[in-house]
């Protein structure tokens, strides 16, 4: 199977377990599990995988078919801006979490000048 034809397959068997964001899952595990940047999977589109690098992403689509999160997969999260670090340890937060902490920040900056925060 080519790279296209992975992904068109992972979509829609996402599709059929009713994940959010199919294609997204898809490219997502796809370039995790061949170590490389999600982009550049669109530059290799043509490319015939092998067996060895098939056999992880059928366990990763499996896992996230059932509901396992994305990030628990990948084991990164990015949230306001960075990269962290994530297993089934952690929670993983809602996009209402981050445009919360935008909002604090911006309120906070404009209260106060040359502020710090210590954590």
């Amino acid at each position: 199977m080519t790279v296209l034809e992975v992904l068109r397959a992972a979509t829609a068997y996402f599709e059929k377990h009713k994940i959010d964001s199919p294609r997204l899952n898809a490219e997502h595990l796809l370039a995790h599990a061949l170590g490389r940047r999600r982009l550049d999977l669109y530059l290799e589109f043509e490319r015939e995988l092998s067996e060895g690098e098939l056999a992880p992403l059928r366990e990763l689509v499996r896992r996230r078919a059932e509901g396992e999160p994305l990030q628990h997969l990948v084991g990164t999260v990015e949230f306001c801006g960075l990269t962290f670090l994530c297993d089934k340890r952690a929670m993983i937060s809602r996009p209402e979490t981050e445009q919360l902490v935008e909002l604090l920040i911006s309120n906070f900056r404009s209260q106060i000048s040359n502020s710090r925060v210590l954590d």
